[in-house]
């Protein structure tokens, strides 16, 4: 079955057409945004972002041709390669906690702090337990062995888990084929990231999101990881900017 994301809608909007490339590569950076910082408003930057960065980082053929990216809502973006449709999700993976605690310490002026370990689904504290954070700013607990990695492995397959709930709802569109792409924020310090891709497989080969999305993308560090059920690339990150 054949889709068509060329005709904008009341829920979406076109935002690039490509028919080589060349000229996909030149009109990239056109589309290009930076993320702010907290607490600025960013959900459709970070969405921007991220979709720039994907696109601009993963090989592409002539049969991919012509290109359209329409931004709508449940799923994010529509894709049209050739005559394939693919409906794109994306997700921030950063704790809850962090974010209110980044927001804090901007309206108080703190710029230096340690960045606290978070574990993926945990209780949301309250404003006094994070201003109390913020005033003690202890250094935070030794991280030993790979605890590290099987954090970032279990808080990356929480936020799988998240979108593969909502992809399922009633309502949300689906296309013959759906990405995932994950912007992430999440804090993991001296992260060693083959071993931590190597515990993300492990875990999402148990819960298989794969039934779902055909591809899930992450932006991480400098690179781009991409996994399909029983492979994961890794892409050199492409910040697409101007020449």
């Amino acid at each position: 079955m054949a889709y068509d994301v060329g005709t904008p809608t009341m829920d979406s909007r076109m935002l690039l057409t490509a028919f080589t490339s060349e000229e996909l590569d030149a009109r990239l950076p056109r589309l290009n945004v930076e993320v702010p910082p907290h607490p600025a408003p960013r959900k459709e930057a970070v969405e921007i972002y991220s979709i720039v960065r994907l696109l601009g980082s993963i090989p592409w053929h002539p049969q991919d041709f012509p290109l359209q990216l329409a931004k709508r809502e449940s799923p994010d973006f529509a894709l049209q390669l050739g005559d394939r449709v693919i409906g794109i999700e994306h997700t921030e993976a950063v704790p809850e906690n962090a974010v209110h605690e980044r927001k804090l310490h901007a309206t108080l002026g703190k710029d230096f702090h340690f960045i606290r370990p978070a574990a993926a689904g945990e209780p949301r504290k309250s404003k006094k337990q994070l201003l109390q954070e913020i005033e003690a700013n202890r250094f935070p607990p030794p991280m030993v062995g790979d605890s590290v990695e099987r954090g970032w492995a279990a808080a990356i397959a929480h936020f799988v888990e998240m979108k593969v709930a909502t992809a399922q709802k009633p309502g949300y569109t689906t296309y013959g084929e759906q990405w995932l792409a994950i912007y992430d924020n999440w804090p993991a310090l001296a992260l060693e990231r083959q071993h931590g891709i190597a515990l993300l497989q492990e875990q999402l080969l148990a819960s298989d999101p794969f039934t779902v999305f055909d591809r899930i993308f992450i932006l991480t560090g400098q690179v781009l990881v991409e996994l399909a059920r029983g492979r994961a690339l890794v892409h050199r990150l492409n910040h697409c900017l101007p020449a």
